[in-house]
């Protein structure tokens, strides 16, 4: 007498089917998770490339200014002006336009993982809105917080490589530093990606990055250097004075305890200059 066999209606059953439920979520994770690796290293190719033609122009604007570096704003130049405006020709990425076919607002000229505003200055000077944003920025300070006060307050002082040219006599604005100043050429910063800036003084109108560096403590969404770390990855990407690009991490970066150095022509810390966390 032959036994029956067992019979199968071909369908899954409850506990087979979440199996591969769970088995789709987690392929998918993974490939998301991949996915999204891969572009943020792409965008961050892409940005150090930019960085470096940024630092073969600067290079080259070093070269034909007698050595000099590009104030981080300075006088305007009538030879840009159609091509920028006058009121945008006074930046250090204005004077690098010569020497780069990008101009500030094209949008290639910023990294692709740069979501905030990209626009020259609004306004009259010293306005409110009316400095320029993007995502890189200049290193015309060093590890200081500069107050923009008169001459005689501490913290003005230029340990960058440029600051602000300006008819009144202030001590952070007065001057830019010379090639041959600069101690430790691989080790100091010259153009990276830009902190955030907080226009108007409102936590709310978090619009994009002020287009000079600021070191300081990374604290998100601190008043007017609040800090939005988000660009590619978990690393910022860093121009030195020999040309070199390196990746950082923003918490480093943004901290003088650990880069304070790296910011400074003289190649010393100035812990006495440091602003407060």
């Amino acid at each position: 007498m032959l036994k029956r066999g067992r019979q199968f209606n071909g369908g899954f059953t409850l506990v087979e089917l979440l199996v591969v439920i769970a088995i789709i979520g987690i392929l998918a994770d993974l490939l998301l998770t991949a996915i999204s690796k891969a572009k943020g290293s792409a965008q961050s190719a892409y940005c150090k490339n930019n960085l470096k033609q940024l630092g073969a122009a600067l290079e080259m604007y070093v070269d034909d200014h007698h050595d000099q570096y590009p104030y981080c704003k300075g006088s305007p130049d009538h030879a840009l002006d159609a091509a920028l405006g006058i009121d945008n020709t006074g930046y250090w990425w204005a004077k690098l336009l010569p020497y780069d076919p990008l101009k500030w607002t094209d949008s290639k000229y910023h990294c692709p993982g740069y979501g905030g505003a990209v626009r020259g200055v609004q306004g009259p000077s010293g306005s409110s809105g009316s400095e320029p944003l993007g995502s890189y920025a200049y290193n015309a300070y060093g590890a200081v917080f500069p107050t923009f006060g008169f001459t005689g307050d501490t913290n003005n002082v230029l340990l960058g490589l440029g600051g602000r040219l300006t008819r009144r006599t202030r001590a952070v604005a007065t001057g830019t530093h010379r090639e041959e100043e600069v101690q430790a050429p691989s080790e100091m910063f010259s153009i990276g990606e830009s902190r955030w800036k907080v226009q108007g003084g409102k936590a709310g109108q978090m619009e994009g990055g002020s287009d000079w560096m600021q070191c300081g403590y990374a604290t998100p969404n601190r008043g007017l250097i609040a800090f939005n770390p988000f660009r590619h990855g978990s690393d910022y990407n860093q121009l030195f004075c020999d040309g070199r690009v390196a990746s950082i991490k923003p918490f480093d970066l943004f901290n003088p305890q650990k880069t304070a150095v790296m910011w400074n022509y003289d190649h010393q810390a100035h812990p006495e200059r440091w602003p407060a966390p």
